[in-house]
């Protein structure tokens, strides 16, 4: 259900969904029980809704296979699994998914998801705008570091802080990206459209934790 990319990161998987999981991916959204996100989370954004995987699909089809290859990526855990069988194969579950609608000036400020523990990640359902046109608006002209509608992860290395930036534009419409729980992250405020940026998030736990 899912088109791997060759480049990624250490820390996180960055893949494409298939036309037929966008497609699933957006009856969930729209025909979910509407439930308001907002005051669990940490968007500065106008409407954020939880809604319901129905049936486990969109995990058993494209989550637990995400999950299982970060989760045993670090060493310890697959050869605990997988060689001494001195640990059960984890339980995987999905805790939450919530789609945000986010509008120009909208922001997400940095932030990592549930303590930091299990794994979390973003779909990139619409996006309204292009980064090349971002990142010349007037103001932001001769900048060092124009960021506008960027994804951005935020990680420390040997005591310095790394800013990783994610540019997006509307053919990264499908995109997902998967990161550890713990992973801190953050989205920059787009302009000049009326048009909202819809995303889908979720956490997934590990044996209930």
């Amino acid at each position: 259900m899912y088109q791997k990319q060759s480049a990624r990161e250490n820390e996180w998987l960055d893949s494409r969904l298939t036309k037929e999981t966008m497609n699933t991916l957006w009856d969930t959204i729209n025909n979910s029980p509407r439930r308001n996100a907002k005051g669990s989370l940490a968007g500065n954004i106008s409407k954020s809704e939880y809604i319901e995987d129905k049936n486990n699909w969109f995990y058993e089809n494209v989550l637990k296979q995400f999950t299982e290859e970060l989760y045993f990526r670090e060493w310890n855990n697959y050869y605990n699994v997988h060689i001494t069988k001195d640990a059960p194969f984890p339980v995987f579950t999905l805790k939450k998914l919530w789609v945000n609608y986010q509008k120009q000036y909208e922001f997400n400020p940095p932030h990592h998801h549930e303590a930091g523990k299990g794994f979390s990640f973003v779909v990139f359902m619409k996006i309204p705008t292009h980064w090349k046109e971002q990142h010349t608006l007037p103001w932001l002209k001769n900048v060092n570091a124009a960021q506008a509608s960027d994804f951005q992860f935020i990680m420390t290395y040997e005591n310095r802080v790394i800013f990783h930036s994610i540019v997006l534009s509307p053919e990264d419409e499908s995109r997902i990206l998967f990161f550890p729980a713990w992973l801190n992250h953050q989205v920059f405020p787009f302009y000049d459209t009326e048009k909202e940026r819809i995303t889908l998030s979720g956490n997934i736990l590990i044996n209930g934790n």
